[in-house]
């Protein structure tokens, strides 16, 4: 049985856990890295169970489960709430806490603090947050607060507007040199991963052979050292994207099984009696006679 705790509590590896240093090996072996998001404790159980190495709480919740049409919306609170609940299913994976829109671009103490908080009130592992630059000082002043973070270029959606949209980025030789220097610099900043986003597959190579730490892709290419994708895109939630490998059609599923509920209860054909609790004789005599 595992002995990691149920409650939120500062990231001291629980046993069991999958040492953060592991990953530095895992890319020098050349063994890839499994990362998917999740945002509850089910989905963090079943990610746990079928062997993923890295669950994302991503602010993608605020699309694929809060009905935004981006992920500015989401807050801390939110974004903690979720994370109690995936660390009470989640035992071996890595579990990173995705710093929302606003919570880490105004200062270096706002970043740190709330970081802390995924870390003490959302039971994180780590946090990652999007984007280099001016984002690299935040990096540090996290990093050295003791929390570690995973970096995010190419494709940053908290950011897409001013990138002109969801749509990938590194597609010139110049962007893609910037790109690459955002993701070195992070790396010296103390980053000890870092996601390619939509980034051409040739220019997301040349990123991961430059870097000592591990790269994770989504729409990035084979040769990055893992892989993520979002669950609901994952399992079929979600409207279908060229650019997404989709593993089942859960979607589909739930509403062909929620059609034939309705038309059970409409028929009459639900309940059923074994869906229903019995009396016993004599009570039920004792209750019609006291009517």
């Amino acid at each position: 049985m595992s002995t990691r705790p149920r409650t939120p509590a500062p990231a001291t590896p629980a046993p069991g856990k999958l040492p953060l240093p592991e990953l530095l090996e895992m890319k020098r072996r050349g063994e890839k890295i499994v990362v998917v998001t999740a945002y509850d404790a089910p989905s963090g159980r079943l990610a746990d169970e079928a062997g993923v190495d890295l669950i994302l709480v991503g602010d993608t919740a605020g699309m694929v489960m809060h009905g935004h049409p981006s992920t500015v919306p989401v807050s801390m609170e939110e974004m903690i709430f979720m994370t109690r609940w995936v660390t009470r299913g989640a035992r071996r994976p890595i579990v990173i806490g995705d710093l929302p829109f606003g919570s880490y671009q105004v200062s270096d103490e706002e970043a740190v603090r709330n970081a802390i908080r995924f870390v003490k009130e959302g039971g994180a592992d780590v946090v990652k947050l999007e984007g280099a630059g001016p984002m690299l000082p935040r990096v540090r002043a996290i990093v050295e607060a003791g929390v570690p973070v995973m970096g995010h270029v190419g494709l940053t959606p908290q950011t897409a507007t001013a990138l002109g949209g969801f749509k990938a980025q590194g597609r010139t030789a110049e962007k893609a040199r910037r790109l690459e220097e955002g993701a070195l610099a992070l790396e010296a900043a103390g980053c000890f991963a870092v996601v390619l986003e939509a980034v051409p597959a040739p220019v997301a190579a040349r990123v991961t052979a430059s870097l000592r730490v591990p790269t994770i892709g989504i729409g990035a290419g084979a040769d990055c050292d893992g892989q993520v994708l979002v669950w609901h895109d994952l399992l079929g939630f979600t409207e279908s994207t060229p650019r997404v490998r989709r593993y089942a059609e859960i979607g589909d599923e739930i509403r062909q099984a929620l059609e034939r509920f309705v038309d059970d209860v409409h028929t009459g054909r639900f309940p059923e009696e074994q869906h229903t609790y019995a009396m016993p004789t004599d009570e039920l005599a004792a209750l019609e006679q006291r009517s």
